[in-house]
């Protein structure tokens, strides 16, 4: 019956070889090498077939495959955890690492301005008419703190200017603006009314250190130390001079935003 098997297989090779010569054109070859494919499908069913049917009673017992083991459980795995994530992305949002100053305490749904200078200061509470009236010319003593609520404004957003003198001359600005589409504040130190040229010593409060931060301490914090210039930290440039990495934080409005005047008189 093998013998048999065999000089059938050899019979139907050699007609297909005489059939389908090499000596064709490509496209022609490529028909036939379909039916060529038919042909053999066909001859190897036949093969299937009748060896299935003299199957020998001797033949070795089935052994499962192995290859279709269940793969190990994913928490055998050394997989980073998703807070080693948040904690090494922390550590790269601005001003965020170790604090130069004492951090400082925001009021919910405020900004507050913190003098911890010996001397003190003014404050005007400034933006659009849309924003609704602020502080004009405030006094905030040495040592005591001006709170306001967060105002939201249809355009711009609020400076919170500070200076040594009653007529407001070169303001410190301390900024922020409520989003108008999400409950989000953003936040920013603003060097440039006080300046000259790199002389920041007009600068309330600078002769003693500036702060910026925000009541939750995954937001960015913003530091300038005394008597330096800050040109990573705060604008001492207009637009930041449109280069990446603003120094602007932002944060939800319910955590609220402080910043402090000689911060390092502590």
């Amino acid at each position: 019956m093998r013998a048999s098997i065999v000089v059938l297989l050899a019979l139907l090779v050699l007609a297909a070889g005489t059939q389908h010569g090499h000596g064709r054109d490509h496209a022609h070859g490529l028909r036939h090498r379909h039916a060529l494919e038919v042909e053999v499908v066909t001859v190897t069913d036949v093969v299937y077939h009748t060896v299935t049917v003299v199957a020998s009673s001797t033949a070795p017992p089935y052994k499962p495959n192995v290859c279709c083991k269940p793969r190990a459980s994913l928490t055998s795995h050394n997989f980073p955890q998703l807070k080693t994530l948040s904690a090494a992305q922390s550590t790269s949002v601005p001003g965020n690492g170790s604090y130069p100053y004492q951090p400082i305490v925001a009021v919910a749904n405020s900004a507050s301005v913190k003098n911890s200078c010996s001397y003190a200061v003014y404050v005007t509470s400034e933006g659009h008419s849309s924003c609704g009236p602020g502080a004009e010319n405030e006094l905030i003593a040495a040592y005591s703190t001006y709170t306001e609520k967060l105002r939201k404004c249809e355009t711009g957003g609020i400076s919170l200017k500070i200076s040594k003198s009653q007529d407001m001359g070169n303001p410190m600005q301390f900024e922020y603006s409520v989003w108008t589409d999400e409950p989000t504040v953003s936040y920013d130190i603003s060097y440039l009314n006080c300046m000259n040229g790199n002389d920041l010593s007009a600068c309330a409060g600078h002769d003693g250190g500036i702060q910026a931060s925000a009541g939750d301490d995954s937001c960015p914090a913003y530091h300038c130390i005394a008597n330096e210039m800050c040109d990573k930290q705060a604008y001492v440039v207009a637009e930041f001079d449109y280069k990446p990495g603003a120094p602007v934080g932002a944060c939800a409005v319910d955590k609220g935003i402080a910043f402090e005047l000689c911060a390092g008189n502590h």
